[in-house]
């Protein structure tokens, strides 16, 4: 009988109480799934102060490598240039999840591409992380067995930015987190028993705040009840929330939170009137897929991978027509409770791990 394949990911920027962004997100989840695997023996390289508080998650204290202490902007290359030597031939797999695989790791290396905004859209990145990372990150697409495409929208960008890489790529959907469908909902003060719609996501402008914000002035005019609801991580970046924010949030008319937990999101989703998703560029578009697990109406934007994980559950709009947006939002905030949403059986983060083992493991020989 084969031994558990020595499966070693990248958890360098996952903070010690193990929430953030997507990515982390992303990280903490697939750990865990992998975790519970008979078939998978996961070890994860962490920050120093992460190293205790995420070593739970391997089920073994020694299944830990710690990076130096390192300033943030020099992480990346210290993982993509020097890491390398000091893994030598303990792995089977070494998966990155965030942009990076080592550079001359004895095992099967496999990244998970999340999107190709690096590529497509430069400016929305801070100018280190612009310079610094997006050769790396191509050096890494190249030099990984297995890519881990999280929907067939990015693997569509990685085969137009990167045509020699696409061979080697796989979709696998994301899915809700296991915290969120779990969580007690909490409520929101500032709008419980208010009409509100929801839009979940970072201010960055690929999301396109600025055009739900300018549709929400609109809409005040017909409903001076309703809120919006904006809920996402703190600014990491360039941000855009349209002209009329300032004068929307005085007015109580728009709500945004900031770092919410799952509780929290969990009640947003449910309470909401219509969730609205009008980003520019996705490579999955997490939020869609949550509010539909969790039963809420939802309008998206025609971004391909909104449109690929939402299908015919959702309405699809131009993203730049603020007109369509607002005249949406009405009609759901009109229409709230009338129609209910039926919630679906969500994906989990069990069938997640099992297809991208599958997809990494083609060859892996188990020394």
């Amino acid at each position: 009988m084969n031994r558990p394949v020595r499966w070693l990911l990248m958890a360098g920027h996952v903070p010690p109480e193990g929430r953030g962004g997507g990515i982390v997100r992303y990280t903490v989840e697939l750990a865990r799934a992998l975790h519970r695997r008979d078939d998978v023996e996961l070890h994860l390289v962490t920050s120093p102060q992460a190293a205790g508080p995420l070593g739970e998650l391997t089920g073994a204290g020694d299944r830990v490598v710690a990076v130096p202490a390192v300033p943030d902007p020099l992480l990346p290359l210290y993982e993509r240039y020097l890491l390398g030597r000091t893994l030598g031939r303990r792995y089977d797999v070494v998966h990155g999840v965030k942009h990076l695989l080592p550079r001359g790791v004895a095992a099967r290396t496999a990244l998970t591409v999340h999107d190709m905004l690096l590529y497509d859209r430069p400016a929305d990145f801070p100018p280190a992380k612009r310079h610094l990372l997006r050769r790396p990150y191509a050096a890494s697409i190249r030099q990984a067995d297995a890519l881990v495409c999280v929907s067939a929208a990015t693997l569509a960008r990685l085969a137009h930015r990167e045509p020699g890489s696409a061979a080697r790529g796989t979709v696998v959907p994301l899915a809700t987190g296991t915290r969120l469908l779990e969580a007690a909902p909490v409520s929101v003060e500032a709008v419980a028993g208010r009409p509100f719609a929801l839009v979940v996501g970072d201010p960055s402008p690929r999301k396109n705040l600025g055009v739900v914000v300018s549709a929400w002035e609109r809409v005040v005019r017909q409903r001076p009840d309703a809120v919006l609801v904006l809920v996402g991580p703190p600014a990491w970046g360039a941000t855009s929330y349209g002209p009329h924010f300032p004068a929307l949030v005085a007015a109580g008319s728009v709500v945004p939170l900031v770092g919410v937990d799952d509780g929290t999101l969990r009640w947003c989703y449910e309470h909401a009137a219509v969730v609205l998703a009008p980003s520019l560029a996705e490579g999955f578009g997490l939020p869609a897929v949550e509010a539909l697990d969790l039963g809420a109406p939802l309008v998206t934007s025609l971004d391909p991978a909104l449109v690929e994980v939402s299908g015919d559950a959702a309405r699809h709009l131009p993203a730049g027509d603020v007109a369509a947006w607002a005249e949406a939002a009405v009609t759901h905030l009109d229409d709230r409770g009338a129609h209910p949403s039926s919630r679906r059986a969500p994906r989990t983060w069990d069938d997640v791990a099992a297809e991208t083992v599958a997809a990494v493991t083609g060859g892996v020989s188990r020394r």
